[in-house]
């Protein structure tokens, strides 16, 4: 007789929780699990009622009763979300895949707690900047993104603008630069008030000068046609 074992019934609540949660931010696309190569959604960004083209890749892991470390109690300066660390690592063949992606690839930890296992808390890990070569995965952290049934898109501090948003808009950056074009879509387009469009970002584009440079060299040699 056939079995729904434990852990695919944390999976699948983790995963349709996951959507659940994100969805009035993103069109969510679930890739079928016979086809999973290492990505378990492709979504698309949404502000208001406005899809804004740019993609992102999800792979969800759901574990059970699993300790979280706070970072030192603190919010991040980037994004004002809490950090914390688990032991969790991604196989080095997908962190090969997903470097091959022209979009940001995202790690969400679903972790399902409390007695009758009532509390879902989600976090989140930024893989650009590691697939890149830019940083390194067991320096980086995981964002505490929602409060209960509220997704963390944006957080406002002032006239400072954080929140998932900020880091997906800034690893889009990311993927721009890593083949070289200079910008990327407008941040106000994803509902990032704060940010400005045509900027260089010092502490993205600084990681990425070289490509950028080689791109500009291609691009004198066509300079003539212009004139």
């Amino acid at each position: 007789m056939a079995k729904y074992i434990k852990n695919k019934q944390i999976g699948n609540k983790g995963e349709a929780f996951f959507e659940s949660l994100i969805s009035e931010y993103a069109i969510v696309h679930k890739i079928d699990a016979s086809k999973d190569v290492g990505i378990d959604f492709l979504c698309e960004w949404v502000y208001g009622e406005r899809p804004t083209q740019l993609l992102f890749g999800v792979q969800v892991k759901t574990r059970s009763n699993k300790q979280m470390r706070p970072v030192n109690n603190k919010r991040s300066k980037l994004n004002l979300l809490m950090e914390y660390k688990t032991n969790l690592k991604i196989k080095e063949e997908t962190l090969n895949y997903w470097g091959g992606f022209d979009f940001p690839v995202f790690l969400f930890l679903l972790n399902i707690n409390g007695k009758n296992k009532e509390n879902i808390d989600c976090y989140y890990k930024r893989y650009t900047p590691i697939v890149h070569k830019k940083a390194k995965e067991n320096n980086e952290v995981f964002y505490k993104v929602n409060d209960k049934n509220e997704f963390l898109a944006f957080k406002y501090e002032k006239s400072f603008c954080g929140g998932f948003c900020r880091d997906l808009f800034f690893d889009h950056l990311r993927c721009q630069h890593n083949k070289g074009m200079l910008s990327g879509i407008n941040p106000q387009d994803l509902g990032l008030t704060y940010w400005k469009a045509d900027v260089l970002y010092e502490g993205v584009f600084d990681n990425y000068k070289e490509k950028i440079k080689d791109t500009l060299k291609k691009y004198k040699r066509f300079e003539k046609f212009l004139n």
